[in-house]
């Protein structure tokens, strides 16, 4: 009974500091435009996604030219190889994207 109580009384706190903004319906919901809030949410993911790669490629290059510079150059032009087709890949996600949301 008493972890009964504990819950309530911290779900009922919760509800209570909550504004009323965030207990509204999403504006599609309350007649606006669905296909506009779904373009703008895909184009923030692809943007997302577009920006995690090229940080990851970047890094890779990184890797690669330290690996060169110690004197390990097969596997520093892996990494550097590797970086660029990651930024390839970024490149044409972002592109492909951007078709796709005109």
């Amino acid at each position: 009974m008493k972890k009964f109580l504990i819950l309530f009384a911290c779900v009922a706190g919760v509800l209570l500091v909550l504004p009323v903004e965030a207990l509204t319906l999403p504006n599609y919901a309350t007649g606006g435009n669905l296909s506009q809030s779904i373009q703008s949410k895909g184009k923030a993911i692809t943007d997302i996604i577009s920006m995690i790669v090229a940080i990851l490629a970047i890094i890779g290059m990184l890797v690669g030219a330290g690996k060169f510079a110690v004197g390990n150059g097969e596997a520093g032009k892996t990494w550097v190889v590797g970086g660029v087709v990651a930024l390839i890949i970024a490149a044409s996600v972002y592109g492909i994207a951007a078709l796709v949301n005109t």
